[in-house]
């Protein structure tokens, strides 16, 4: 796989402490160091890197989805998916799909949030819809 970043590893060691305990300075560090990774790959690749992470940090800290449901709304919008409840049914087939391929894709935690979760979540996915039209527009 090669090295991995410095914000990548922070990251990764970051992930394993997190629980619904995590102070928000340590959080904040997660998501700022999540951020910096900027992984580079197809739209498809992209999606399947970040999905993990973002579905297990929004499981015990569903404050930050402003800060990076992005990585989970965009690649979808970029394969033309722009309507709410497809982009929803969109990451719920997805994460089925992966699971079946390999069940140890995502946490049960992961599992938890795309089931529970995300579909509560329709105006947050529509503002990020709304601001990929915007990207594209500008």
């Amino acid at each position: 796989m090669g090295n991995l970043t410095p914000s990548a590893e922070k990251t990764f060691e970051l992930l394993k402490e997190l629980n619904s305990e995590t102070p928000d300075l340590q959080s904040d560090v997660l998501i700022s160091e999540f951020n910096k990774i900027q992984y580079h790959s197809n739209t498809y690749s992209y999606f399947y890197f970040y999905f993990p992470i973002v579905t297990h940090i929004l499981y015990y800290k569903p404050k930050y989805e402003k800060d990076i449901l992005k990585y989970l709304v965009g690649p979808n919008f970029a394969n033309g998916t722009s309507e709410v409840h497809e982009m929803i049914s969109m990451i719920t087939e997805t994460m089925k799909f992966k699971l079946n391929e390999d069940k140890y894709y995502l946490t049960r935690e992961s599992q938890f949030w795309v089931t529970n979760e995300l579909p509560k979540l329709e105006k947050q996915v529509q503002r990020e819809i709304d601001i990929c039209w915007k990207e594209l527009d500008e």
